[in-house]
C-alpha cells in the first residue's frame, strides 16, 4: 500500500539526522499537536521552552546558527515591542506577554539554524503537515457528525493559540494552501493525499468566522489560477468543488455573509477599529504599548460606547494592522510591514535560484511549493485583517519557514557547484 511504503520511507529518512533537526521536529510536535495538553500526566515541565533552548544551545555549539537580515528585523520588532512596553499606558499588561514575542524570535533563530539541507527541510514540512491533519481531520469529522449544520461557536482547537475557532480557521486556510500546493509539485505523489487539504477545507467551512472563509475563497481562486494554469479541465474541476463548497456551506452561514458590514458584529469590529486608528494617531511613535489595547480602550472609550448590540465584548483591535499600529505606533507597524516583504523576498529569491539551475530535477517541486506558500501567506494577511495575530505563531512560521527553505537551496547550489568542481578537476 502506498501510505504504508510513504510511512516507511519517510521513517528510514529521518534515521541518522542529527540533533538539531530531532529537536525541530519536536517543537512541532509540541507547538502543533499539543500532547502536552491532551495527556496532562505529562506536564509536569515546559517541554516546549526546553526543546526550543537545547535545540538552540545545539546549533550554536555547532556553528550552524547564520543571523541573516530576516532575523534583524525580527530583532528590531522585538526591540520595539520592548520599547513601546517601557512606555506602555499599562506596563504590567504589556510585559506579562513580552514572552511572546520574544519566543518567537527564539523559535525562528533556532528553526532557521537547525535546518542545514532541503531533505531536512522536506521531512519537516511533511511532519507539519501530519500534526495539522490531526486538527484538520477532527475539524472536518466534527463538521460531519452535526450534519454540516451552522453553530454560532464554529469549531474549537487544542487549548492554546488555536482554541478559538476563528484562529483555528485561518490555520486551517493555511494549510490547505500550504499542503494543496505541496502535493500539485510533487508529480509522483499520489493524488489520494488531496485528502488534507480537504479536510482544512472543511474545517475552515464549518467555523464561524466569516474573515477566515473569505480568505479561504481568495486562496482557492489564486490556487486555481497559478497553479491550475486556467487550463479548462482544472477550472472545471475548481468551478465543481466551489459549487460544493457553497452547497454545503450552512444557510446560517451565508446569511452572515449577505449582512456583513450591517450586523452587530461589523458594527462592533467598526468601533474597535476606529478607536485603534485614534490610538496610533495620539500615540505615534511607540503606540499605547505592547497588549495594552484593552486596558487603554476600556478606560479611554468604553464609557462612550454602546454596548448593546455587540455580539459578544472582546477588547481588542481586530485587526493584526490595527493591533500592532496602536500598541506599537508606526515604528512597530513599519517593521511588520517589512518582515511581510522579507518574506515575499525570500520565496522570490528561492524561486530564482531554482530558475537559475541551482537544484537538481528532483528539487524541482520547490518552485510550486515557494507559490503555493505565497498563496497561503496571502490568506493569513487577508484572515488577520479580521482578527488580532500578530503575536500568533502564523507569521514567524511563514518566515522560519521561507527562510529555511532559501537556506537550503542555496546549500544544494553550492554543494551542487562543489561537485561539479572536483569533476572538472578529477576529470
Amino acid at each position: 500500500m502506498k501510505l504504508i511504503q510513504d510511512t516507511k520511507n519517510v521513517l528510514r529518512s529521518m534515521k541518522g539526522q542529527d540533533f538539531g533537526f530531532y529537536a525541530a521536529a519536536l517543537y512541532l510536535l509540541l507547538e502543533y499537536v499539543r500532547p502536552q495538553v491532551i495527556y496532562p500526566f505529562i506536564d509536569i515541565l515546559p517541554w516546549t521552552q526546553l526543546t526550543i533552548l537545547l535545540g538552540l544551545f545545539y546549533v550554536v555549539v555547532k556553528g550552524q546558527l547564520k543571523f541573516q537580515m530576516m532575523h534583524f528585523v525580527l530583532l528590531c520588532f522585538v526591540g520595539a515591542a520592548y520599547i513601546s512596553s517601557l512606555l506602555s499606558y499599562d506596563p504590567t499588561a504589556s510585559f506579562d506577554r513580552i514572552d511572546y514575542i520574544v519566543s518567537w524570535f527564539v523559535v525562528v533563530i533556532f528553526f532557521t539554524g537547525a535546518v542545514r539541507n532541503l531533505e531536512q527541510y522536506k521531512l519537516l514540512t511533511i511532519l507539519l503537515f501530519l500534526f495539522l491533519f490531526k486538527m484538520s481531520l477532527f475539524g472536518a469529522k466534527t463538521w460531519a457528525m452535526r450534519g454540516f449544520s451552522f453553530t454560532s461557536w464554529g469549531i474549537s482547537g487544542p487549548r492554546g493559540f488555536f482554541q478559538n475557532s476563528g484562529e483555528l480557521s485561518l490555520l486551517m486556510v493555511i494549510f490547505a494552501a500550504m499542503s494543496f500546493s505541496y502535493i500539485a509539485a510533487n508529480k509522483s505523489i499520489s493524488k489520494y493525499y488531496y485528502i488534507v487539504p480537504i479536510t482544512a477545507v472543511m474545517t475552515v467551512l464549518a467555523a464561524s468566522s466569516r474573515g477566515s472563509q473569505l480568505a479561504m475563497a481568495v486562496v482557492a481562486v489564486l490556487l486555481a489560477i497559478m497553479i491550475g494554469k486556467l487550463r479548462f479541465r482544472n477550472m472545471a474541476l475548481f468551478g465543481i468543488v466551489c459549487w460544493a463548497g457553497f452547497t454545503l456551506l450552512p444557510e446560517e452561514q451565508k446569511e452572515r455573509f449577505s449582512t456583513m458590514g450591517d450586523d452587530a458584529t461589523s458594527e462592533s469590529r467598526l468601533i474597535y477599529w476606529g478607536k485603534g486608528l485614534e490610538m496610533m494617531h495620539d500615540h505615534k511613535l511607540f503606540g499605547v504599548g505592547y497588549y495594552a489595547f484593552p486596558s487603554y480602550f476600556e478606560d479611554k472609550y468604553a464609557h462612550s460606547v454602546n454596548f448593546e448590540n455587540f455580539r459578544y465584548r472582546r477588547e481588542v483591535a481586530h485587526n493584526s494592522y490595527i493591533q500592532v499600529g496602536s500598541e506599537m505606533g508606526y515604528i512597530g507597524l513599519s517593521i511588520y510591514l517589512i518582515l511581510i516583504f522579507i518574506f515575499f523576498r525570500l520565496t522570490s529569491k528561492t524561486k530564482k535560484l531554482i530558475d537559475n539551475g541551482a537544484a537538481i530535477s528532483r528539487h524541482k517541486w520547490v518552485h510550486g511549493y515557494c507559490t503555493g506558500l505565497n498563496i497561503a501567506f496571502i490568506g493569513y494577511l487577508i484572515g488577520s485583517t479580521f482578527m488580532s495575530v500578530a503575536f500568533y505563531p502564523y507569521l514567524y512560521l511563514f518566515l522560519m519557514l521561507a527562510q529555511s527553505l532559501y537556506n537550503s537551496i542555496n546549500h544544494e547550489k553550492e554543494m551542487h557547484k562543489h561537485q561539479l568542481t572536483n569533476s572538472s578537476v578529477t576529470g
